[in-house]
């Protein structure tokens, strides 16, 4: 499957290859509804012996039973790991701590498109040093910004992939708005969504609509919600795209889409 792919994620992916020398330290940001389908993978090799920490972001939109299994997991891999939500977060600098010397050091944020990195920026900036929005791809380029005397941090674009061939993984990254849907052929990629929640939340499925199929309950919520064209057509479109929309800002509860065991 497609995903939107633009050619300054693959410019930022041969930069931070380039400059990865550079740091002392990487800050992996990744959504905590789905910790490792949101890490940018192949970039790992790169990072090398470098100190990471991984932030599970947005931990506030996942269920906290499972966020606290994925920290665990990451913890006992040998990772430094926290959870929270950036924008939540009263002593964000917190954050960099780790990675406090005595000299000045050089921090890299990596993450896939969305997941939080901007915030973060902006955050311990205490100003909009970067673009922030619930789109992916606001960050279009490589860039140092420096945080205080002793700390820099290297932001860098979100980093996804070209292509992925995996339906699961698809729809983990298009519930955690990696994925663009408005680039992509988003009628599939709500359907392979819905498919894995039903899997997974069988409960969330049954409070969109009733029937006995999946397709049944789409049709029948977007009737209900009066969604129709002329000639009495149901605006399918319109249907998909406002039920990924209620699902991935909450309008349904917490959700995790992803188990560390199952991984």
């Amino acid at each position: 499957m497609d995903v939107w792919y633009p050619s300054h994620i693959e410019k930022a992916k041969r930069a931070v290859k380039s400059l990865i020398k550079l740091v002392s330290g990487v800050i992996e940001i990744v959504d905590a509804r789905a910790p490792m389908a949101t890490r940018p993978l192949d970039i790992e090799p790169y990072f090398g012996s470098k100190k990471r920490l991984i932030f599970l972001n947005k931990a506030d939109l996942a269920e906290k039973e499972i966020t606290d299994r994925w920290v665990k997991k990451f913890s006992d891999d040998g990772i430094d790991t926290s959870s929270g939500s950036i924008k939540e977060m009263k002593n964000i600098q917190s954050l960099f701590d780790p990675f406090r010397s005595d000299h000045e050091t050089n921090i890299l944020i990596v993450g896939m498109p969305n997941v939080g990195k901007s915030t973060l920026v902006n955050m311990v900036k205490r100003r909009k040093a970067t673009a922030i929005g619930d789109r992916p791809g606001i960050t279009r380029s490589v860039q140092w910004i420096r945080i205080d005397e002793r700390m820099k941090i290297l932001d860098t674009p979100g980093i996804t992939y070209p292509r992925v061939s995996n339906e699961i993984l698809y729809a983990k990254l298009g519930l955690c708005n990696v994925i663009d849907v408005e680039k992509v052929d988003f009628e599939a990629l709500v359907y392979y969504e819905l498919d894995l929640i039903s899997k997974i939340r069988p409960d969330l499925i049954d409070q969109i609509g009733e029937g006995e199929s999946i397709v049944q309950k789409i049709e029948n919520y977007g009737v209900k919600r009066e969604f129709i064209l002329k000639g009495g057509i149901l605006d399918i479109n319109r249907t998909l795209l406002t039920i990924h929309r209620e699902i991935t800002h909450e309008k349904f509860g917490k959700i995790s889409y992803e188990l560390p065991e199952n991984v």
